[in-house]
């Protein structure tokens, strides 16, 4: 698992470097003193799975939930957990913008929340990685989350999974497909499974994807998909 350390202090940088490495020897840590030298580094192509980010940054105009909330458009995977020397000043307000929050540390750092925390994360990540689903064409196999998935349409004898970075090809029915597919995938057409979390607005003939994409709905399915889907929706509120 690589960790992303950010703090203003030195000292308190370096700390929390050592209890991370007291905890689980095997993470890779990454020290930053530095909002802009993490912002580069994921820029760069860095893909940490969690951030521990100090809330108070001294001279900085902005504060560490703004700086994850930034993060969150680059890296909206990254998971983040804050650490504070004033909880009760920022217990309300890290719930106010969009950020994959995983977690909340008051300073001093009780080690056994910070243990707990990074625990559950771990096991966050082992449960992501189990659900991922791999694909054959040809000779390359490729591996994706669901949750990256817009839509799965099929055509003669393959079908493509269109996701967040582009299309798949595999050669599998769309019928196996979706028996490997979470709950909120839902057949459209014969030739089309669409992920719920994806879609903007259903009509009639069609639900309007992220990016203005669309997906047909066939006339015989157009009740079943409205009804499943809004059912969806208030499950998730």
């Amino acid at each position: 698992m690589k960790v992303a350390i950010c703090d203003d202090t030195p000292i308190m940088l370096e700390y929390v470097i050592e209890q991370v490495a007291d905890i689980c020897p095997t993470y890779e840590t990454m020290p930053f003193n530095k909002i802009a030298e993490l912002f580069q580094a994921v820029k760069d192509g860095v893909v940490f799975h969690v951030v521990l980010m100090d809330i108070e940054w001294d001279g900085a105009d902005k504060d560490g939930i703004d700086f994850a909330s930034e993060l969150y458009s680059l890296s909206p995977k990254t998971k983040i957990i804050f650490i504070t020397g004033y909880p009760v000043k920022y217990s309300q307000q890290i719930f106010l913008k969009n950020i994959n929050l995983r977690g909340f540390v008051s300073k001093p750092i009780d080690l056994n929340i910070l243990h707990n925390n990074l625990d559950r994360i771990r096991d966050e990540l082992s449960l992501e990685e189990s659900r991922k689903l791999t694909l054959k064409f040809n000779n390359a196999v490729i591996s994706i989350y669901p949750d990256d998935i817009l839509y799965i349409e099929s055509r003669a004898h393959t079908a493509t999974v269109h996701a967040i970075d582009g299309g798949h090809l595999c050669y599998e029915k769309l019928g196996d497909l979706a028996k490997r597919l979470p709950m909120q995938f839902i057949l459209t057409h014969k030739s089309f499974f669409v992920n719920m979390d994806k879609i903007k607005l259903v009509e009639r003939e069609r639900v309007i994807l992220e990016k203005g994409m669309e997906v047909p709905i066939s006339k015989a399915r157009y009740g079943q998909v409205r009804d499943d889907y809004f059912r969806y929706v208030g499950l998730n509120i």
